[in-house]
């Protein structure tokens, strides 16, 4: 074994991790360099795929919670960004599905008999 591979930490599976009191486990968002324009087009077309429409991605954007959305309406502004949605789905699309159920069809068994 080399002398980089001795003084390695061996590996460990977060959910089998020992949990301490200064790792509180909670998630955090922070920015990070990138393009604004691309991170918009993903998040827009990735909600238009489970159908959502522009008023809906909309709301998610006004959220502060949903840190994502959030700061790219602040980077855009409400109009700009509004604007940039409504071409993102125009030229993607949104899906939408429609579930139908049956009535449910009879168990019962027919005989059908052959007249000769």
């Amino acid at each position: 074994m080399s002398d980089e591979n001795s003084h390695a930490t061996a590996k460990v599976h977060p959910a089998t991790r020992e949990i301490l009191p200064d790792d509180p486990m909670q998630m955090h968002g922070f920015e990070v360099p990138g393009d604004p324009n691309l991170m918009l087009r993903l998040l827009v077309e990735e909600y238009a795929r489970i159908g959502w429409g522009a008023e809906e991605i909309l709301q998610l954007a006004r959220d502060p919670n949903y840190q994502a959305f959030h700061g790219l309406l602040q980077f855009f502004g409400e109009e700009k960004l509004t604007s940039q949605i409504g071409q993102i789905l125009a030229r993607c699309g949104v899906i939408r599905v429609t579930t139908k159920e049956t009535v449910p069809t009879s168990e019962r068994l027919v005989q059908i008999e052959m007249l000769e």
